[in-house]
């Protein structure tokens, strides 16, 4: 199986440079160009998906859509469509939404449409890195295990589109159910210090995307789950984000781990498709995406 972990398309909070998290923030113009170059170039290169996971929010499920739009037909002659869930939502900022990232304070700066400070009464605390754990291995054990188990010798491509910050903590949900020894990478890319493939830490850029092969390489001589970890026995992958409250990065007791199988780094952060892509100057590039001004069908077209 190849796996493409993506990020949605710039957008209006994106260039502000402030949390977005679950607020619905639009796409920019040059977002939308930036999808239309990736879905384009998916195409032109034959990367046929079999499925598409997406985030809910907007920005997401609109960038997935833009990626099935020129896909072919399946094989049964239905078309590939983002199948929507929450559990691949963006990290809830709480009160933080809307407010400039670069600020320890609540009282920066704000977005467009966001007031700049926010009294004592109204501060909602973000959401915990064990909230963002379990909806990560819920979407791991509800659609992509089944997936991946319902055939492993088939050559499926799989999309997962999503948000910066729950694409890192699903990466590093995904790495703890390998053997490390399993986890390689190809040439010129390298985990942190040199070390090996697990301490891999990536991030994405809007419409960024990274490519996983996954496959078995051995037929287990029993279930292809095994039962791994326990709540006392937490492996963290180095660089995954941590909270100071509640227990260690909250790894749901019972992990399992996936024998026989291995998983290679292909692509970190891929970009080639937005080489050669200029923002539109004059600040329309910036500018959040009006679909009353043209619908989303056109602009693929």
């Amino acid at each position: 199986m190849r796996v493409y972990l993506i990020r949605h398309g710039e957008t209006v909070h994106n260039v502000a440079q402030a949390w977005a998290g679950t607020t619905d923030s639009a796409l920019t113009n040059h977002g939308m160009l930036q999808i239309e170059s990736l879905a384009q170039t998916f195409a032109s290169k034959s990367i046929h998906f079999d499925s598409v996971f997406a985030s809910d929010l907007s920005r997401a499920r609109i960038t997935a859509e833009g990626i099935c739009r020129p896909q072919p037909p399946k094989k049964d002659g239905g078309l590939v469509t983002p199948i929507l869930t929450s559990d691949l939502r963006e990290r809830d900022f709480g009160s933080l939404e809307g407010v400039h990232w670069q600020s320890p304070s609540t009282n920066a700066s704000a977005s467009p449409g966001r007031l700049s400070s926010i009294t004592s009464a109204e501060v909602i605390e973000k959401e915990t890195t064990v909230s963002m754990r379990q909806r990560s291995l819920s979407f791991l054990h509800s659609h992509f295990l089944p997936l991946l188990f319902d055939d492993p010798s088939a050559k499926r491509k799989v999309a997962i589109v999503a948000h910066g910050i729950i694409l890192r903590v699903l990466w590093n949900c995904l790495v703890e159910l390998f053997d490390p020894i399993s986890i390689s990478l190809m040439p010129g890319i390298a985990a942190r210090e040199g070390g090996p493939a697990a301490l891999l830490s990536p991030s994405w850029s809007n419409t960024g995307f990274m490519e996983l092969s996954i496959r078995m390489k051995q037929s287990p001589s029993s279930s292809p789950l095994q039962r791994h970890l326990t709540s006392h026995e937490v492996r963290v992958a180095p660089g995954a984000i941590t909270d100071t409250e509640g227990p260690p990065s909250g790894s749901l007791a019972g992990d399992i781990l996936l024998q026989g199988w291995s998983m290679k780094i292909i692509a970190v952060d891929n970009k080639e498709h937005l080489v050669g892509l200029r923002r539109t100057r004059g600040g329309i590039g910036s500018a959040s995406y009006d679909n009353r001004q043209k619908r989303i069908d056109q602009f693929f077209k």
